[in-house]
């Protein structure tokens, strides 16, 4: 049986997590079928105004987990109303690091919820 899933990463210069995810300009989304990356495209975002919950939220659709390194309660809240997981890393890395540890049950996360514009 294949197992597929989507998730998500914010990024802010295509190459590192954003430390705050309604700052994301971009998502990096990554299609996993068995583990491995199968399809990665980027949804741009066209802005980084933080409190703009329902763009990144649309631009998420189909996702099943987004990373991020920062995220607001309001923001935590519109995600796991749409079924989508916010994975809050508890250190700052690449993309490909941050997939690569989520992937093996590596990712050290933090249940902390922060909101940086505030």
């Amino acid at each position: 049986m294949r197992r597929s899933v989507t998730i998500a990463v914010g990024t802010s210069d295509g190459v590192a997590v954003c430390e705050h995810l309604a700052r994301s300009s971009a998502f990096v989304v990554l299609e996993v079928r068995d583990g491995q990356v199968a399809s990665r495209t980027v949804r741009e975002r066209g802005t980084d105004a933080c409190g703009n919950h329902r763009s990144f939220v649309e631009l998420l659709e189909g996702c099943s987990a987004v990373l991020c390194g920062g995220i607001g309660q309001g923001a935590a809240d519109a995600l796991a109303a749409h079924g989508i997981a916010p994975v809050v890393t508890a250190a700052q890395h690449t993309i490909e690091e941050a997939v690569a540890l989520y992937l093996s049950g590596q990712l050290v996360t933090s249940n902390g919820r922060v909101c940086l514009c505030h």
